[in-house]
Order: C-alpha cells, then sequence, then structure tokens
C-alpha cells in the first residue's frame, strides 16, 4: 500500500513539473509581444441608475425616520412621566415598524443592482444607528457608563 502511495505520488510531482517546462521562454514571448497594450474594458455608466421602485422606498425610510425623530424630540420634551409614557409607546411601534422596513429592504436588495444596493444598505444603517441613539437617550443617565 506505501509503494502505490509513493509511486503516485512521484507521478503526480513528475507530471507538475514537466508542465512548467512545456513551452520554454521563448515560445512565451511569441505571445505576448512587447509593444502591445492590454485590451481595454469599458464600462457603461448609468446616470440614473436608481429604480423608481428603490427611490420611492427610501424617500418612505426618510419619512418613517423623520416621524420617527420627532416623536423622540416630543418623548424627550414630555413634562410629565405620564406623557413620557404614552409617547414612549407610540414611538416603540414606529420604530418597530421601522425594523419592519429595513427588513423588507433587505430582502428586496437581493434583486437591485449594485448601486441600489449600496443605498439601500446605506439607509438601513443610518436608521439603525438612529434608532440606536435614541433608545441611548431613553436609558437612565446611570445606565450609559
Amino acid at each position: 500500500m506505501s509503494y502505490i502511495r509513493q509511486t503516485l505520488l512521484g507521478l503526480c510531482i513528475t507530471t507538475a513539473a514537466l508542465g512548467a517546462f512545456a513551452q520554454s521562454s521563448e515560445e512565451h514571448k511569441t505571445h505576448h509581444p512587447a509593444n502591445t497594450t492590454p485590451p481595454t474594458v469599458t464600462i457603461k455608466e448609468t446616470v440614473n441608475s436608481t429604480s423608481t421602485a428603490t427611490t420611492d422606498k427610501m424617500a418612505a425610510m426618510d419619512q418613517h425616520m423623520q416621524a420617527m425623530q420627532a416623536m423622540h424630540e416630543k418623548m424627550m420634551a414630555a413634562k410629565t412621566p405620564q406623557q413620557r409614557q404614552k409617547l414612549m409607546a407610540e414611538h416603540m411601534k414606529l420604530m418597530q415598524e421601522g425594523m419592519g422596513m429595513m427588513k423588507q429592504m433587505g430582502g428586496q436588495s437581493m434583486n437591485a443592482n449594485m448601486a441600489d444596493r449600496q443605498l439601500m444598505m446605506e439607509k438601513r444603517m443610518d436608521m439603525m444607528q438612529s434608532m440606536m441613539q435614541m433608545m441611548m437617550d431613553r436609558m437612565p443617565p446611570a445606565a450609559i457608563k
């Protein structure tokens, strides 16, 4: 068994070594002439590559983020704990709707072109960052250390 392995290993190494010497350096130069330029690749770019569906979803996310921010400001400006609790519940509902929008955009980004996917990802990250900041603002100061 050991003899068969050694023989096969030797054959593989020999075959690989012979493959490297199959072409001389002169033969290699014949298909790579000295003063030639590599072929150029043209990339077609569209001026407005984002689809209208993506633009509409981005606008909806912007509006939703503004609504969450306005609700957050109202909540932070509340005078009584009861007002704050009521606004917190509404704010939480808006945040959950925002999470739903982000999930929906994440699933739809697989069908979009690269530019649209990038925009969707950036918008989702902005929304996540905004929501995390709002959650941090809701926490008592002693818990944020």
